[in-house]
């Protein structure tokens, strides 16, 4: 091969490689594409102008709402999220729900248009003004663009507030769904004295892992999973569908105010533990005498049984040893007697008060659950 002949070749493989080069970068070019947003969606329609919402069909369609397509610069896949609020500057908006695939309308059962107006503060029994607005975006939260307002004036019924069953790493009874602890429930409050670990854990709505989950209302968290706003350090975020319990091991109350201005969750330790070699009764079956207490079996770390007669209103607790000192535990709350099947630390509870007819009752206690059975 001459000299000529390999002067020609360089020059051809260079000018192929400089013509990759040029194909490469256009390549890239084509991929920067620049999406901005060029309309808000306008709500155009709400099937109703004044709702009365009747608590004994919880499920039946209350509200639809339709709205136009956002407008942008490419052709993109939006989402649509529909805020409540009573309210015109939206301070606390009350997301009703969210929608992808670039969906335009959406149907809200009464129970959900029920808790939507009580949470944004609206007075059951009375009709009081909902105002609604659809926000539009792209991915988690990019482009967003808001619509126009509108409103309706609805009649809301007194709020029922969500069960909630702990489950998880963290919690006594670790991932068994079925077995998901079911915290005591007074109003918008729930609570229990629970053994918890540092680990993972979540609140269900029910003893199956579906429907509802509770989390941290977090954009790191499942948009379905979201909920608690507030929490204590010690609660903290764990991964896309958990939380993460921070602190040391023992027995805590957790207790979450279920109210739609709060929604939060405090994990608080108890100066009482649950491992513990004696369990007694005493009460109104023994007189009230602590140091004659009916001694019951241990049965498990935390867990103890007795079978004893119980007659016409008989009230007792259980203490750890025999005189009126620390180890005490009675029914949930403090001015709260009665047969929750919970208990409370001492200074934090009341009697038990159990309706019995003088015949023969196994009684357990599980200090780790935080539980008792009158059986």
């Amino acid at each position: 091969m001459n000299n000529t002949t390999m002067k020609n070749n360089h020059i051809l493989k260079a000018i192929f490689a400089f013509l990759i080069f040029l194909g490469l970068a256009s390549c890239d070019n084509r991929e920067l594409i620049q999406v901005d947003n060029t309309a808000a969606p306008i709500t155009m329609n709400l099937s109703a102008e004044h709702i009365f919402l009747d608590q004994n069909y919880p499920d039946n369609p209350a509200l639809n709402i339709t709205w136009s397509q956002a407008g942008y610069t490419v052709p993109v896949e939006m989402n649509y999220r529909i805020e409540a609020s009573a309210t015109q500057d939206f301070a606390n908006p009350y997301t009703l729900g969210t929608v992808a695939q670039s969906v335009r309308t959406a149907t809200y059962t009464v129970s959900q248009m029920n808790t939507a107006a009580q949470t944004i503060g609206l007075i059951q029994d009375v009709e009081g003004k909902m105002y609604l607005r659809v926000t539009s975006y792209l991915g988690s939260n990019a482009l967003s663009s808001v619509s126009n307002l509108t409103s309706v004036m609805i009649t809301p019924y007194a709020l029922t507030y969500p069960s909630f069953y702990l489950v998880g790493a963290a919690s006594a009874v670790g991932w068994n769904s079925g077995s998901a602890q079911l915290l005591y429930k007074k109003d918008s409050k729930s609570m229990i004295y629970t053994y918890m670990t540092p680990e993972s854990f979540r609140f269900l709505g029910q003893q199956a892992w579906s429907p509802l989950n509770y989390s941290l209302d977090v954009p790191a968290t499942d948009e379905p999973n979201r909920y608690f706003k507030q929490t204590t350090p010690n609660i903290v975020f764990g991964d896309h569908e958990n939380m993460k319990f921070t602190d040391t091991e023992g027995i805590y109350l957790l207790e979450i105010d279920a109210d739609g201005t709060k929604k939060s969750l405090s994990a608080t330790k108890s100066a009482l533990g649950y491992n513990y070699d004696n369990l007694y009764m005493v009460g109104s079956i023994n007189g009230w005498d602590a140091a004659n207490p009916i001694t019951m079996t241990k049965t498990g770390e935390g867990t103890f049984e007795v079978t004893t007669t119980l007659g016409a209103d008989a009230e007792f607790k259980f203490i750890g040893q025999k005189a009126w000192a620390a180890l005490e535990w009675g029914n949930i709350l403090k001015d709260n007697p009665g047969n929750s099947g919970y208990v409370g630390p001492k200074d934090a509870n009341s009697n038990i008060v159990f309706h019995g007819n003088g015949g023969s009752y196994k009684v357990t206690v599980n200090l780790k659950m935080g539980t008792f059975t009158i059986q």
